[in-house]
């Protein structure tokens, strides 16, 4: 219902269109980052003055996974063009054509979910639909994750420019 309301209110975007972090999800992911570095429980003597393997195992790991948080946090981005959907994730760009979309839909922890013939894949990190109802706001993510299906539905609604850069 929502998707077909959508659909006949839309017209066709001249550029791309585009979702990224919005200035919380930066806010929390430097956070994250400063409650890492000040809170982690580093291994006895440090990696440096005693450069035993589980302590350089320790480090690594830890380290990858705050970034990896933080990235999904901090550095999404998603982008809507004649081609398909560019996903950023955390070393690379995905791009999705819209061909193997079939419907978009925000999932229960946040991230949109693009499910179709020939894929599933997550991307982007909105407030969840819960955490939107306890604030009594309006869900960003459903509205994208809507935007999206209408565009995979109906081609001629499609942004006609490329993206250039992610």
């Amino acid at each position: 219902m929502r998707v077909e309301e959508l659909a006949a209110d839309m017209e066709a975007a001249p550029v791309p269109l585009v979702w990224r972090a919005s200035l919380p999800g930066r806010g929390a992911a430097v956070g994250w980052c400063a409650v890492f570095v000040a809170f982690v429980n580093r291994p006895a003597g440090g990696v440096l003055t005693d450069p035993q393997p589980g302590s350089l195992v320790f480090s690594a790991l830890t380290s990858v996974v705050a970034a990896w948080v933080c990235c999904r946090l901090g550095m999404w981005r998603v982008a809507a063009d004649r081609e398909g959907v560019h996903v950023r994730r955390f070393r690379a760009v995905r791009c999705i054509p819209w061909s193997a979309i079939g419907h978009v839909e925000l999932r229960r922890d946040g991230f949109l979910g693009f499910s179709g013939p020939e894929t599933e894949a997550l991307a982007g990190s909105f407030l969840p639909p819960w955490a939107n109802r306890l604030l009594r706001r309006t869900s960003h993510g459903t509205h994208v994750a809507d935007t999206l299906t209408v565009l995979a539905r109906h081609p001629e609604l499609r942004p006609q420019a490329r993206q250039s850069v992610l």
